[in-house]
C-alpha cells in the first residue's frame, strides 16, 4: 500500500543508512560531526552494556565501532562466555551471569539452538513456532543472577551510554533490574518478544512502563512470522529524555 511519500521516504532513509552510522548517531549524538575523528569518535569515555552476549556477536560489533569504549559483555552460558574471553577484545569485561530483577541464582535452560536460551522454558504447545518448539531439547544449568542496580553499584559505574539487552523473553524483568539506576542510562536498545515461543512473553506497556523517563525512539528491527504473518519479535530503542 502507498501512501503519500511513504515509498520515497523508506528509499532515502536505507540510502543513507548502515549500521555504523546509525550507532554512531545514536551514541555520540552531536559530536558525530566533529572533523577530524577524535577518540570519541571512537567511543573514548563512553560505556556500553551488552546483556545476553551470546558467543561475543555483538561485542564484536560495538568495538568494531567504538574500540576505545568500555563494553561490558553479560553471558550466563560456560562455553558462551568462554567464547568471548577468547576474542581477548580490548576493553571488553565478560561476566559469565544472567542480568534480572533480583539477585540470586536460577534454572538456565541452555538449548541444543544455543542462541535460544534462557532464563525461560520453552513452550512445547506454542502455536506460533515454525516446528522447533515441540521437538526442542535443552540442557538445565544453573546460573549467577544479579540485577543490573546492583552491578552498577558494586563498579562505581557513572554512566551507561546504550544498554543492549537480548534475553530471550526475560526483557522486562532485566530492565526492571536497572530501576534503581535508570538515571544513569541514556539509550535502551531492547529485542523484545511478542510471541508465544517461550513460557513468558513480553508486552510493550510493560517495558515502557518500567522506562518512566524514556521516550520511544526507532524500531530497529523486526522479525515477521511467515505462519501467522504476525510479529515474532523487534528490537525497540528508547532515550533517556533527562539525558
Amino acid at each position: 500500500m502507498n501512501c503519500g511519500e511513504f515509498e520515497q521516504r523508506n528509499t532515502d532513509y536505507y540510502n543513507n543508512f548502515s549500521p555504523e552510522k546509525y550507532f554512531r548517531q545514536l551514541v555520540l549524538g552531536n559530536s558525530i560531526k566533529r572533523e577530524p575523528p577524535s577518540l570519541d569518535w571512537y567511543g573514548q569515555g563512553k560505556t556500553i552494556f551488552d546483556v545476553g552476549s551470546h558467543k561475543g556477536e555483538s561485542a564484536i560489533f560495538f568495538h568494531g565501532i567504538f574500540p576505545e569504549s568500555k563494553i561490558y559483555s553479560f553471558e550466563p552460558i560456560p562455553f558462551a562466555a568462554e567464547n568471548i574471553i577468547n576474542l581477548a577484545l580490548k576493553n571488553v569485561s565478560v561476566f559469565q551471569m544472567a542480568l534480572s530483577d533480583f539477585n540470586g541464582s536460577a534454572d538456565f535452560y541452555v538449548q541444543d539452538i544455543s542462541h535460544l536460551s534462557s532464563l525461560n522454558k520453552i513452550n512445547r504447545k506454542s502455536k506460533h513456532s515454525m516446528g522447533y518448539a515441540s521437538d526442542e531439547k535443552h540442557k538445565k544449568i544453573t546460573v549467577d543472577v544479579v540485577r543490573g542496580d546492583t552491578f552498577i553499584k558494586s563498579q562505581d559505574i557513572v554512566e551507561i551510554d546504550l544498554l543492549k539487552i537480548d534475553v530471550q523473553a526475560n526483557e522486562v524483568k532485566t530492565i526492571q533490574g536497572f530501576s534503581d539506576v535508570l538515571d544513569k542510562i541514556k539509550i535502551v536498545f531492547v529485542e523484545v518478544s511478542f510471541y508465544d515461543f517461550y513460557d513468558n512473553r513480553s508486552v510493550i506497556k510493560n517495558i515502557e512502563a518500567s522506562l518512566p523517563s524514556f521516550e520511544f525512539y526507532d524500531i530497529y528491527e523486526i522479525s515477521k512470522n511467515p505462519k501467522t504473518l504476525g510479529t515474532d519479535w523487534a528490537t525497540l530503542v528508547y532515550k533517556n529524555q533527562n539525558l
